[in-house]
């Protein structure tokens, strides 16, 4: 039988579906923008322009916060799952490391720049196409030191504490600025460091360098694949031999991994191992005050060489779970702190409004819940609050 109803039925359908996915589109969330910006430098001791990609941490725009800076060699390869691996670690729920700038510096000739010396030894072979072009690291040296490290710290927020992270011939290169530079990065990833031909000489200089610096300060991660670990192995006798107890360091192999996707795993490990203190956990059962708070970091401004503060964040959840545990002199206390800290905050004050809610004393509850609504006249769940704590007051 045929139906008069069908096309009814269709027209009815289509008319649903364009309802629904126009509901649907309005309603979904916008994708999250990326703090990322492409800077040019021409550079006077290269001879060339040089593009340096540079990925800012979310709250740098709201904020007056300093940041420690993560530098990419091979910045090309690694700047995307990098950036998203600091902005994971460094989330406030998680807290295992600070926010930090990462600037990715691309390669023009990795060959040239990567090399401090001159060789034209590859595995033990004349190269004369590939490793004739070697040499150049004094050069990419002056070029990071003297233009692109001055450029990023005059034109950003940054601490001076600053992170090499480097994939394979890269490696070589970083034990170079180790010896040649040795203040200007305060820790090191090196990943599958490839060390070979006549650049052998850097691993063969380590020793005698840190046997004349036993008061470097520093920390290295280094990480191998499945791969030949014979040079990599000489690095460590030569780190377990003769660097000073100041200059830590790791050593991680991945035999599932090989050459190329060792990387992901190592910068994980590696930012984990450079801020093995930094976590505090705010989730814990046990009673914290602000005193316990800032001992931790005056500990952490000790070790990174600057003086280090605990976020609005970080105080805000430190105070609701020993406000959740009933600790209430400590989270009132917490709350004054962050207070102090943030006065612009409409959040600080409504959380420590609340605090003394809980505690009983309406008259402080009023006065910061005003204040809060001061900042942010949208704090439309602080308002009804606040005229329920007035009301109950007459």
């Amino acid at each position: 039988m045929i139906s008069y109803y069908k096309p009814i039925r269709i027209i009815l359908i289509l008319f649903l579906l364009l309802i629904c996915g126009k509901t649907s589109f309005a309603q979904t969330d916008s994708v999250t923008v990326n703090n990322d910006k492409t800077v040019v430098l021409t550079s006077k001791f290269l001879g060339e322009k040089r593009t340096i990609w540079i990925h800012l941490p979310s709250d740098y725009s709201t904020t007056s916060t300093t940041y420690p800076v993560l530098y990419l060699l091979d910045g090309g390869n690694h700047f995307k799952y990098v950036s998203e691996a600091v902005e994971y670690l460094a989330g406030y729920d998680r807290n295992r490391m600070p926010q930090m700038i990462v600037v990715a510096i691309l390669n023009v000739d990795r060959t040239r720049d990567f090399t401090p010396i001159h060789s034209l030894l590859f595995d033990g072979k004349v190269d004369t196409t590939k490793m004739g072009k070697t040499g150049g690291g004094p050069k990419f040296l002056q070029f990071i030191k003297n233009e692109l490290v001055p450029y990023v710290d005059k034109n950003y927020r940054t601490e001076p504490y600053r992170i090499l992270s480097a994939h394979s011939l890269g490696g070589i290169f970083a034990l170079y600025v180790k010896e040649a530079a040795p203040d200007l990065f305060q820790a090191n990833i090196l990943i599958s460091p490839a060390i070979y031909g006549g650049n052998t000489k850097i691993l063969t200089d380590f020793a005698p360098f840190l046997q004349s610096h036993q008061q470097l300060r520093g920390k290295n991660f280094i990480s191998i694949g499945n791969e030949n670990r014979q040079k990599v192995d000489s690095l460590m006798l030569v780190l377990k031999t003769t660097a000073p107890t100041s200059f830590t360091w790791k050593f991680e192999q991945y035999p599932d991994e090989n050459h190329f996707s060792v990387t992901y795993k190592s910068v994980y490990d590696g930012l984990r191992f450079i801020y093995s203190n930094w976590f505090i956990d705010y989730y814990s059962q046990i009673k914290m005050s602000m005193t316990d708070i800032n001992a931790h970091f005056s500990k952490l401004s000790d070790e990174f060489g600057y003086t280090i503060n605990p976020s609005e964040d970080l105080l805000n959840n430190c105070g609701y779970q020993q406000l959740n545990l009933k600790n209430m002199d400590e989270a009132i206390g917490i709350f004054k702190e962050n207070v102090q800290k943030h006065p612009t905050s409409s959040n600080a004050y409504d959380s420590l409004g609340e605090a003394y809610m809980r505690n009983g004393n309406k008259v402080l509850a009023i006065k910061n819940y005003k204040r809060s609504i001061e900042l942010n006249p949208g704090n439309t769940s602080g308002k009804e609050t606040l005229k329920k704590l007035e009301s109950n007051m007459n």
